[in-house]
């Protein structure tokens, strides 16, 4: 008997690259017969303004950012976090941006794309107290280890935009198969997956 424990844990890894395309698709097909706009940008752009109850995703990320601590709570905050830390490692550029693609620089709406004063930090620096509590002053939401704004639209808006060109990069081939791109689409697809499934599944 051989020892083969190498070339099957190599196998168990999770191909998030192939996995976020699969998601990305099922995501397409929802807005695509929801909204019926005609190009993914148009769809793109009703996604992160509408806050109806018609869009889904806002409405559950609305849901899981505004109601009392949960398992799938804990899980968005955590992976949004780590999208962050990934971001802001790889400093990834996406075409007809002016700044990385980071939470510090998000850009809500599309349309000021080419103004610098359009790109909104949505994390808030020196938040806390030495004892890890926000501090008095500050309106925000303590995911753990960073503090957001307290501004549930923006924060969807400008995740969803970094998702959307991660979804573009790699679909387009313009996305190298690296390590650090690869934990990036990994959060994007955690988080993504955490919207969509309670309305898919």
């Amino acid at each position: 008997m051989g020892d083969f424990k190498k070339e099957w844990f190599a196998k168990s890894q999770v191909d998030y690259f192939t996995s976020f395309v699969s998601l990305w698709l099922s995501c397409n097909s929802w807005y695509n017969f929801h909204y019926s706009l005609n190009n993914d940008r148009k769809h793109i752009n009703k996604i992160k303004s509408d806050t109806g109850q018609t869009n889904k995703l806002f409405k559950e990320f609305e849901k899981l950012f505004t109601g009392s601590s949960t398992k799938e709570q804990k899980s968005l905050f955590s992976n949004i976090e780590l999208l962050h830390y990934s971001l802001n490692r790889k400093l990834l550029t996406a075409p007809k941006l002016l700044k990385p693609l980071s939470l510090n620089m998000a850009l809500i709406d599309w349309d000021g794309k080419d103004n610098n004063n359009s790109y909104v930090d949505l994390i808030l620096s020196n938040a806390k107290t030495k004892t890890g509590k926000l501090k008095a002053n500050i309106n925000g939401i303590n995911l753990g280890d960073i503090v957001i704004v307290n501004n549930v639209q923006q924060i969807f808006a400008g995740l969803f935009e970094i998702i959307y060109q991660v979804r573009c990069l790699l679909v387009h081939g313009d996305l190298e198969p690296t390590e650090d791109n690869y934990e990036i689409v990994k959060y994007c697809y955690l988080i993504l997956h955490d919207l969509m499934k309670p309305f898919c599944s």
